[in-house]
């Protein structure tokens, strides 16, 4: 069978997407922060290549197009946010210290993508990838806050105000609505908007 030109430079793309290479991190890492300043429309590959200082054939070697370089920063953001809530060490004994550890790793990453966030979220009404993306992310943030407060549950250390599912979705729709709103604050507004949803948090999960 042969192969065409097009589909030998996909191929070539699809193993440079796979090593994920310090050059396609530093792809990324402009195309965020174009996107972030300059909005979805008005980002370019030529905007993208000029914040990276490389020629447009570098662009197009790991990338066919703008969609597809916001689907891999999307992706990237969204394994931040699981990241964020894989905790280890001694701290997962201490049930308040670990809501209050994901708490603020989950609302400091909105503050820190500010609204690369909220693009995010447009596009995923619009983009049915980034759509599967988001909810997959999404979904997977509040079943771990499922998980965490059914254990404290069991064990009586707690009384939920509400089932499970629905404290866990409140709270994680609160830290995205309310951190993104506040994603260009002072860092004593963040502070403190960290500690109020770390006391919601508390309160809705039934701490004493």
């Amino acid at each position: 069978m042969t192969v065409t030109t097009s589909e030998q430079q996909e191929q070539a793309r699809s193993a440079r997407r796979a090593s994920d290479g310090r050059r396609r991190r530093d792809l990324l890492s402009a195309a965020a922060q174009c996107f972030t300043e300059l909005g979805y429309e008005a980002t370019t590959a030529q905007a993208v290549t000029a914040r990276a200082e490389v020629s447009r054939a570098t662009f197009y070697a790991y990338f066919s197009s703008k969609e597809e370089v916001f689907r891999a920063v999307t992706e990237r953001v969204c394994q931040q946010f699981l990241d964020a809530q894989h905790l280890e060490g001694p701290i997962v004994d201490d049930l308040r210290e670990v809501l209050h550890a994901t708490t603020a790793a989950v609302v400091e990453l909105i503050f820190e993508h500010g609204s690369l966030v909220g693009l995010i979220d447009h596009r995923a009404q619009l983009d049915p990838e980034i759509a599967e993306l988001w909810a997959a992310v999404r979904g997977r943030l509040v079943a771990r806050y499922v998980r965490f407060i059914e254990r404290i549950n069991d064990a009586g250390e707690v009384t939920p105000c509400a089932p499970p599912a629905a404290v866990a979705q409140a709270l994680a729709d609160a830290q995205f609505v309310g951190a993104a709103r506040l994603s260009a604050a002072s860092e004593g507004e963040r502070s403190r908007y960290i500690s109020d949803m770390v006391a919601m948090s508390e309160r809705l999960i039934g701490f004493s």
